[in-house]
């Protein structure tokens, strides 16, 4: 072969190995990233749209939850779950389910009929595959459904009906007042679920002779009059159906009913000494997990158009809740049967809060595979902090954990010093810190901020998702868990409102540079617009300003002081009470150390209560839960203190029912 025939020959044979290379490694990267795009791939897109925040609902996407990760479907492993909540506000509902059903997501899973109804609207095009869930009626909802034919639906839909024992509840009612004639029920008319329970009402109080009072509720701010309206039409007890507007509202539907002395009883089982005589209903978390596992069905690939509507009453355990506490409050002699006691799931009484059965699954009492080095970092020292601490303790111990051996404890308080948090977290993290459980929003923002590979437990503070932790109780940052407080805002007015009848204009103190405050303040003057009142805010920025914005306060005409929490002005407490005193302006307040400095009272959310359902999320993190798949929880348990002598130096009437009602009276 000539020589330049064997060289064209030689760069030939080089360019043809070169792209055999190529195409090899092309093929090798192909291959290793197959895995990666294909876990990329079954990432699926889940929404949960719920409609308010009621103890009911939230345990329902709780269960939802817990349901979809049975079958294998866990937030930040297989699913990304955004959860999204109208916080009782159809106009909200609408805008969110239009924001849901353009797409993005793989399927929507909604909680409540006014969110069925939302999303069902926007998505008539059927871009997104809907399950739905904690619906009374889905027949009436008029999305589509025949009841006589549960296999006609939109093929892109599917759910489930539960309708609550309505008729069961007005006999317990009947035989705990034999001579019961009139119940009242202020009800929604705009919540086709509303009207479902309402009809069933009717039929039952024919049933059984009774007199059914109705009034209608717009909104939240109308329950007040309508439950004033019932009382003087005669009503010896209101009723509550499963009404978003009545629910959302419940601690001023028990404290307007209780200043009538007439009892609330419910089909919406809640906290279990909230103040209803009784409640009847379901077991709101088992029938979030039947949702749950429906949608998991679903998302395992089989057709929504092949799955019948039904109603899963029968499938989820009944929950009955008495309390006996109430009976001595009342205008007439309600008395309970033995048998109905012994039936019940949970009695209250005199001598606390008795579970019939102990929890399914009990925490394990197994040591640790380490002792963990947990620091519980503080910003102040007051009473309210120390009882969230002991509520730790004592949460650690029910989960079975012993101290020395399962883990040790550092407490660390900054004093009230910002400047300290960052010291404190940084030697708590120095000395390899295996959990933080935080104490205040500007610990948990330090935390946040310096702590990032460590597991983070927070508790005391009123917004996680203002302190930066998360976008809603799921989705939120993987290494945070934690449990959060809103004030008693609703039930506190309207005890306001009992108390002080001519009131019209309150005020209070707020921190600019406290996130909690702010979102305290916000929440407060919403509350105040809803339930008729002014609300007058004086910002304070350092404890030395505090006395001066006290006195700016009860110069600008206000009929009484409503004290939001927050960390400057509960260590400043004392001075503003000084000044509320000499000006004669009542002072009402949400932090129990208050009741104690000058409150004339108190309606403080359980912070020992916070404190223990902190203690067992850590535990379930130190057995090896991911804190990602924790939900945040909210505290709804409240405990009341009156202050007798801070009443009377200010011309204060407390009434009789409130005051046997309070966790605790002082200046007796």
């Amino acid at each position: 072969m000539p020589p330049f025939l064997s060289q064209i020959w030689s760069a030939a044979r080089r360019l043809a190995l070169g792209l055999a290379l190529i195409v090899i490694a092309s093929a090798v990267l192909l291959l290793s990233d197959r895995g990666q795009r294909t876990t990329a791939a079954h990432i699926l897109r889940i929404a949960i749209v719920q409609h308010a925040s009621t103890p009911v609902l939230d345990e329902g996407v709780r269960g939802m939850i817990d349901g979809l990760a049975e079958r294998g479907f866990r937030d930040g492993s297989t699913i990304r779950i955004s959860t999204y909540n109208a916080q009782g506000d159809l106009a909200t509902g609408n805008a969110i389910a239009r924001q849901v059903t353009t797409g993005e997501f793989d399927l929507i899973l909604t909680s409540s009929t006014p969110s069925m109804q939302a999303v069902a609207n926007a998505n008539r095009d059927g871009k997104t595959k809907h399950v739905f869930g904690l619906v009374a009626d889905p027949f009436s909802a008029g999305v589509g459904l025949d009841a006589k034919n549960p296999m006609k639906h939109p093929p892109y839909m599917v759910g489930q009906g539960t309708f609550l024992p309505v008729g069961d509840a007005f006999e317990l009612a009947r035989r705990a007042f034999p001579r019961l004639q009139h119940i009242g029920v202020a009800w929604n008319p705009a919540e086709s679920n509303s009207a479902a329970f309402t009809a069933k009402a009717r039929e039952a109080c024919a049933r059984l002779g009774l007199t059914l009072l109705e009034a209608n509720v717009d909104n939240s701010s109308a329950i007040v009059e309508a439950i004033h309206s019932l009382s003087s039409r005669g009503a010896q007890a209101i009723w509550v159906g499963g009404d978003n507007t009545m629910t959302s509202a419940m601690g001023t539907v028990i404290a307007t009913a209780q200043a009538a002395r007439i009892p609330v009883f419910t089909i919406t089982p809640g906290v279990a000494d909230r103040g209803t005589l009784f409640d009847m209903g379901l077991d709101f978390h088992v029938l979030g997990r039947i949702h749950g596992q429906l949608a998991a069905d679903v998302l395992s690939g089989t057709d929504p158009a092949t799955i019948p509507i039904r109603d899963v009453q029968d499938q989820v355990p009944r929950r009955v809740v008495i309390n006996t506490r109430i009976l001595r409050d009342l205008r007439d002699p309600w008395r309970f049967p033995d048998d109905a006691l012994k039936a019940a799931d949970v009695v209250v009484d005199d001598t606390g809060i008795h579970e019939k059965q102990a929890s399914p699954s009990p925490p394990s009492t197994s040591r640790l595979n380490k002792t963990w080095r947990v620091d519980l970092v503080q910003y102040v020292s007051i009473i309210d902090v120390e009882e969230a601490e002991q509520g730790v303790r004592e949460g650690f111990r029910e989960a079975g954990l012993v101290e020395g051996r399962d883990y040790v404890s550092t407490t660390r308080n900054a004093q009230g010093d910002m400047a300290t948090i960052n010291t404190l977290v940084d030697a708590a993290l120095a000395e390899k810190s295996d959990l933080l459980l935080t104490f205040s929003t500007p610990v948990l923002q330090v935390a946040l901020q310096r702590a990032r590979g460590i597991p983070i437990v927070f508790n005391y503070l009123a917004s996680p998702q203002a302190a930066g932790a998360g976008r809603s109780d799921t989705d939120h940052l993987p290494n945070v868990t934690g449990v959060y407080l809103h004030g008693a805002y609703d039930e506190m007015l309207a005890i306001i409102r009992q108390v002080c009848p001519k009131a019209h204009r309150l005020g209070t103190l707020f921190v600019p540079a406290e996130v909690n405050s702010v979102f305290h303040q916000e929440l407060l003057e919403a509350a105040s617009r809803k339930a008729g009142f002014e609300l007058v805010s004086v910002p304070a920025n350092t404890s030395p300003e505090v006395a001066d914005a006290a006195l700016a306060l009860v110069s600008r005409g206000i009929d009484a002081i409503c004290q939001i929490p927050g960390n400057l002005t509960a260590a400043a407490f004392p001075t503003v009470a000084q000044v509320a005193r000499r000006s004669r302006v009542p002072v009402f307040a949400f932090q129990s150390a208050q009741a104690k400095a000058g409150a004339a009272l108190v309606l403080a959310r359980d912070y020992r209560d916070g404190g223990r359902l902190a203690a067992l999320l850590a535990a379930r993190v130190m057995r090896g839960e991911r804190p990602a798949t924790l939900p945040f929880q909210q505290v709804t348990k409240t405990r009341m203190f009156v202050n007798l002598s801070a009443a009377r130096e200010t011309s204060l009437a407390i009434p009789p029912d409130l005051i046997r009602r309070a966790d605790e009276v002082v200046g007796r």
